[in-house]
């Protein structure tokens, strides 16, 4: 009787480790409709199951197809496609058309909003483990975080010099507070021209920033801010940053994509154009 037990115990734990690697999802058709979505799929090893991307998107190395913009994705072709998965970002794509997704019958994960690198380290991580690759995660999240402490430790402390981020030109448009910039800042030892405003991005004027006086601006090159905005700033000779001739240009592919690779990319290039002596730039 007891041995008759055994086998059946044996039998019940087999078959539910079996029921659990048969259950287990295996996504082959993935719709992503974010730039970083994108971006992150590459660096997990997935990009051969992402069928349709948006028009912001990395095309990658394989044949895609184009669903759309970020705010309006084209549904039908996204339907025709038949995805197993859809990935989008709760701030940068339309809710209404998520729900609509939703509403059709598909799976529709969905990414938090960081509002700094470790929460985009942690938001890269679940969406890896909704992918079935925690190992992949875990390794670039531990390349991006020693690179950024990299950074952080070769710069002195006392250079709190004051950086205004231009992410908009008309009207101008800033990070503040709540954006995951405010992490760029900290690890190059700056400090955000509108730290102190409690708002991810928000409109500004002119004569604030002139106020405020900042020693670096750096141009985000995305929609309207391109080559001719830094003729543009040359007329405020009374800003420092433009005195000093401290504009800088950065793309936003570059800087502006939420996975830890990419903020350590832009965090080292931030540092690089700031502090050329110290990284021994020529």
């Amino acid at each position: 009787m007891i041995l008759f037990m055994r086998r059946i115990v044996y039998i019940i734990a087999f078959l539910f480790l079996f029921a659990g690697i048969t259950c287990a999802e295996e996504y082959k058709r993935i719709i992503s409709l974010a730039p970083s979505i994108t971006e992150s799929l590459y660096e997990l090893g997935a990009e051969q199951f992402v069928k349709g991307i948006t028009i912001y998107c990395s095309k990658g190395t394989t044949e895609k197809e184009i669903i759309g913009t970020l705010l309006e994705p084209d549904i039908e072709k996204i339907a025709l496609l038949n995805p197993d998965l859809i990935i989008s970002t709760k701030e940068g794509n339309s809710k209404p058309a998520v729900e609509k997704l939703e509403r059709l019958g598909f799976e529709v994960y969905v990414v938090e909003t960081a509002r700094n690198f470790n929460e985009i380290c942690v938001n890269y991580y679940n969406l890896a483990k909704k992918l079935d690759r925690k190992k992949e995660a875990e390794k670039i999240i531990n390349v991006a975080k020693h690179s950024t402490e990299e950074i952080y430790g070769k710069i002195d402390d006392f250079n709190k010099l004051k950086v205004f981020w231009e992410i908009g030109a008309r009207p101008l448009y800033t990070a503040g507070k709540q954006s995951f910039v405010n992490d760029y800042n900290y690890y190059t030892k700056t400090v955000n021209l509108y730290k102190d405003t409690d708002m991810r991005y928000l409109a500004v004027n002119i004569e604030d920033i002139i106020k405020r006086n900042p020693d670096i601006i750096v141009l985000v090159n995305a929609g309207d801010i391109n080559s001719e905005e830094i003729k543009n700033w040359n007329k405020y000779k009374m800003i420092k940053a433009v005195r000093n001739g401290k504009i800088f240009m950065v793309y936003a592919g570059d800087i502006f994509t939420p996975t830890p690779l990419t903020f350590a990319k832009g965090a080292t290039m931030l540092a690089k154009v700031i502090y050329e002596d110290v990284f021994n730039v020529k």
